[in-house]
């Protein structure tokens, strides 16, 4: 039984202009870690109250384990994809995600990685809402809710491994993808037997195109234009995003 590991309660926390909806959830759901989500902490752009610091004393008081992590919590595709990471890396224990504390997006982007994942989100009531330069936008809590959510599937991981690896060589051919599917053994060429097949290179370009291209440009995450006798693959905007949102899953 010493080896036993018990699920420790985790707080996913955006670090907004908030304090009371902050801290009472934590303390109040017997957190054991809290993950601070914070703008890049050189940037000149981000106003840093001085009751943040009060925030990070009162859970240290309180014997909470907590941690900043560097997140542009007004970028809907970086909480997003920082959310969901963290809840995959910490999967194995009761990870909760507070989408009262950062901004609209970080709310909208904590509950699609809530429902990508399984982490729980919560959504906190505050008693008034006053805030200032200098104060909190609101002040007590009056109710803490556990939200439903619903199950999405997450992406293919090949196809974001693909967007990874077309953002970084772009452009890329046909040709290229295949030989990087290879190299990484990724599902679309890890299982098509080739063996006694008269013409390889015919079907695996057939499985490219239908487990891979297909699919990346009916999302609207690639763009394919032909040049010669090569067509040439590119990443578009949405692709890029996609590829932020749930670039964890390259790590799983």
């Amino acid at each position: 039984m010493s080896g036993l590991q018990v699920p420790k309660r985790i707080h996913i926390v955006p670090l907004g202009y908030e304090e009371d909806r902050i801290v009472k959830p934590v303390l109040s759901y017997d957190a054991d870690e809290v993950l601070l989500l914070e703008p890049d902490p050189d940037s000149e752009e981000i106003h840093r109250p001085e009751y943040h610091e009060r925030v990070r004393d009162q859970l240290r008081n309180a014997g909470i384990e907590i941690e900043t992590i560097e997140c542009n919590i007004f970028n809907l595709y970086s909480s997003l994809g920082t959310i969901a990471e963290l809840a995959n890396e910490f999967r194995e224990h009761n990870v909760y995600v507070n989408l009262a504390s950062g901004s609209k997006v970080t709310a909208i982007g904590g509950m699609i990685a809530c429902m990508a994942t399984g982490a729980i989100p919560y959504y906190v009531r505050a008693e008034t809402y006053a805030g200032g330069d200098e104060r909190p936008v609101a002040s007590g809590v009056k109710k803490i809710e556990t939200l439903p959510k619903y199950h999405i599937e997450e992406p293919e991981p090949q196809h974001i491994s693909i967007l990874d690896y077309v953002t970084t060589n772009e452009p890329v051919t046909k040709h290229n993808l295949i030989e990087y599917g290879k190299h990484k053994e990724l599902p679309f060429i890890a299982r098509y037997d080739a063996d006694g097949v008269q013409n390889p290179d015919r079907g695996y370009y057939r499985r490219l195109n239908t487990q891979i291209i297909n699919p990346l440009l009916n999302r609207g995450f690639i763009d394919v234009e032909k040049h010669s006798k090569y067509q040439y693959v590119t990443v578009t905007e949405s692709g890029s995003n996609q590829l932020q949102a749930f670039r964890y899953l390259l790590k799983s």
